[in-house]
């Protein structure tokens, strides 16, 4: 199944994990983009306002944030994940199976909403072609806030995990970079910006073996071999690269915020 398309594996995904889920039990470091995400998106809700989501998957920041707006509208590639959402969905959320990319809308980005109907756009790790439709999409005075992954190097010991299990090589990639170039292209300025790198500490095989094995499904759509034909050698990575609180990855993010004029 490696060649099939980014909405047929997001369709796995949920269909595995229930949802777009991490599998794996870690401990992360504080002061995380994730917290901070929430807590940058949180500060700008009003009782008053409709709010976006691109990329919006099974729903789990519509359950924490569309009690907090007037109206809550999410849109997702992922047909299992919009099922998911709407099945959990609270009477003001509208949930919309649609891919905003150029590829599926003749050649130009397009939100499944119409001209100024929303007052935030909101993104937490999903797509970023959105952005080229956002000024249409959104109100003077409106923000949009996104958290993006910010590609890792591969850790010191990824060369010793098995072929099907290492990372891939992103090479440099400069995610601040890409994000203030598509707001430029939108005629839209960046408003603030903060760079997260904090460590990710896997204390057992087992949870190892499902953030790498994720990462395949994700990354390739590939199905990474069974736990017991890698068990041996992941624990030997483990053994050999652990400190005292485990093996450490890095987990990047790079989170941004905007203002439509």
């Amino acid at each position: 199944m490696a060649g099939e398309d980014y909405a047929a594996r997001m369709d796995r995904i949920a269909e595995r994990f229930g949802g777009f889920r991490y599998p794996w039990t870690s401990t992360l470091g504080g002061q995380d983009g994730e917290d901070a995400y929430t807590a940058l998106v949180e500060a700008h809700l009003t009782a008053d306002a409709v709010l976006l989501e691109a990329g919006c998957g099974h729903g789990p920041d519509m359950i924490r944030f569309a009690p907090k707006v007037a109206r809550y509208v999410g849109y997702d590639l992922g047909s299992r994940f919009i099922e998911l959402a709407r099945a959990a969905a609270p009477p003001n959320a509208e949930l919309i199976l649609a891919n905003s990319s150029p590829g599926a809308n003749g050649g130009q980005a397009r939100i499944p909403m119409t001209d100024q109907s929303a007052d935030l756009i909101v993104s937490r790790r999903g797509p970023t072609n959105w952005i080229a439709d956002a000024r249409r999409v959104a109100r003077p005075g409106s923000w949009l806030i996104q958290l993006n992954p910010q590609p890792s190097d591969a850790p010191a010991w990824d060369g010793k995990l098995p072929d099907t299990l290492r990372g891939e090589s992103f090479g440099h990639v400069d995610m601040g970079a890409l994000i203030r170039g598509a707001l430029a292209e939108a005629g839209l300025a960046l408003h603030s910006q903060w760079t997260f790198d904090v460590p990710e500490y896997f204390g057992r095989v087992v949870d190892l073996y499902d953030h790498l094995a994720w990462n395949q499904l994700f990354g390739h759509g590939r199905d990474a071999p069974p736990f017991a034909e890698v068990r041996q050698d992941l624990a030997a990575v483990m053994a050999a690269h652990s400190g005292p609180q485990g093996l450490e990855v890095r987990r990047k993010r790079y989170l941004w915020i905007a203002q439509v004029d």
